[in-house]
């Protein structure tokens, strides 16, 4: 298994960063498109409580269609007007965590409401990711910096340290030794990635301050795709990434923290 998810994490950072890096503004996008509004539309109609086919298929070919369409209309020139209300459901979203049996039930109107709330961050985090190539490919890897070391500094100091659970209803395995690690982990070496890395947005300082918020976003992406799975009864979005899951099992951090930083680059960056 260790092997297995070895090998499929370089087969997707190599596949990753080539496109990153590799293809212009709007052959990313299309890329993106591809990955989350296709894919993690698929995935997201699962995590709705939609088990039919047709409607996972529909779902994904929707919201790939109002992508496309909004990449049309040149949508940077007034980015922040879209994210900024992506933000806010985030925030909500954040919220519901407190109440985690808030939409356990399986009715229909609960199943049309996280379709709707899933629709609308992830095309938030597809537009704020193309919206960031399009700028500098780098601003994104800064990002993906800020999420990895979160995500390793939590780790490590929740096995570490162990003590009292996050939020034990949601997902039982996260501790507070764990988030408090991430974020000195992810302010640490992301101050440190933006005095290395070519076409900063922020200076160091401001990036430090800007992760240690970014990190906190990510806690709350990671448990409120958590909640979705529990309420699903499902371990994984999917089984498309062998030994990791699906794909939004990979993006559930990344995809919280892009329209946070979108916003904070057109706001507080350089």
């Amino acid at each position: 298994m260790l092997k297995t998810r070895v090998l499929t994490a370089l087969v997707v950072t190599a596949i990753g960063v080539s496109a990153l890096f590799g293809l212009p503004p709007d052959g990313f996008a299309i890329f993106a498109v591809v990955v989350l509004l296709a894919l993690g539309g698929w995935e997201g109609a699962r995590l709705a409580g939609i088990s039919g086919r047709a409607a996972q298929i529909i779902l994904a070919a929707t919201l790939s269609a109002v992508g496309i369409g909004i990449l049309l209309t040149h949508p940077g020139n007034y980015i922040i007007f879209w994210l900024v209300p992506v933000c806010v459901v985030w925030l909500g979203l954040f919220g519901w965590l407190a109440a985690p049996e808030l939409g356990k039930l399986d009715t229909t109107g609960n199943r049309l409401a996280k379709l709707a709330i899933l629709a609308v961050i992830l095309l938030g985090a597809w537009l704020a990711v193309s919206w960031l190539q399009s700028g500098s490919p780098w601003h994104v890897l800064l990002l993906l910096v800020t999420i990895a070391s979160a995500d390793v500094g939590a780790y490590f100091s929740g096995r570490y340290f162990g003590g009292t659970k996050l939020a034990p209803r949601i997902s039982p395995g996260k501790t507070r030794s764990g988030a408090i690690g991430g974020l000195i982990s992810a302010g640490v070496l992301t101050a440190l990635a933006a005095s290395l890395i070519p076409s900063s947005p922020f200076l160091p300082w401001q990036a430090g301050l800007l992760a240690l918020a970014l990190a906190l976003v990510s806690i709350g992406g990671d448990l409120f795709f958590s909640l979705l799975k529990r309420q699903a009864g499902i371990k994984d979005s999917s089984y498309l990434l062998p030994g990791h899951g699906g794909i939004l099992d990979r993006l559930d951090s990344i995809g919280s923290g892009l329209p946070f930083f979108a916003v904070a680059v057109v706001l507080w960056g350089q």
